[in-house]
């Protein structure tokens, strides 16, 4: 069973969140994680720990939890985006990603819940290609949909998916713009 904590900088775990963060969101996707721990912007950021099996990977040293990934997600009204969410490589496949994702419906279970994703058909080679794909079929697997929203933020093509009710083009715009709007030149999608 998971746990989760909120991400701060004095944390223990925040060492494992950063380079999780860095080495799963390529330079273009990211912004700076100091960002991701200021106050101007209201967000959840959770790390996550299996209780269960401990740091080595086994249940005999769970008295450490072993960490798994985090979240950072941003709600605004009955809309919360999840912004950011990894799993340590060595964990995927194993039903981290869904525990991960269930948690935060559980915590927002009126919400509309909306993820982005790179474009499959923007991908520059087959590696690429299968990545997207699996990406998009975890969210389908986990009950996202395809929405009508399509964005370029940063260089990067983004198709918008959600689950618990559609959310068109103005609502995410809208979203984003009152999330923003009292930083300065701050870009929306």
């Amino acid at each position: 069973m998971l746990q989760y904590f909120d991400v701060t900088r004095d944390a223990p775990w925040f060492p494992q969140v950063k380079a999780l963060y860095e080495s799963a969101f390529p330079a273009n996707e990211r912004i700076p994680i100091k960002h991701l721990l200021d106050d101007k912007i209201e967000r959840e950021f959770w790390a996550f720990f299996d209780k269960e099996e401990g740091a080595s990977g086994s249940v005999e040293d769970a008295a450490t939890p072993m960490f798994c990934g985090f979240s950072n997600s941003i709600s605004h009204g009955d809309i919360t985006n999840i912004v950011y969410f990894a799993v340590e490589p060595e964990l995927r496949c194993r039903g981290y990603g869904s525990q991960i994702l269930q948690a935060i419906r559980e915590k927002h279970p009126n919400s509309r819940i909306v993820v982005d994703i790179e474009v499959e058909e923007d991908s520059k080679d087959a590696e690429e290609l299968e990545r997207r794909n699996r990406r998009r079929e975890f969210y389908t697997r986990n009950g996202f949909d395809a929405s009508p929203v399509d964005y370029v933020w940063q260089g990067e093509h983004y198709r918008l998916l959600s689950a618990g009710g559609t959310v068109t083009e103005k609502e995410f715009r809208d979203f984003w713009k009152e999330i923003l709007k009292d930083i300065p030149g701050a870009k929306y999608p």
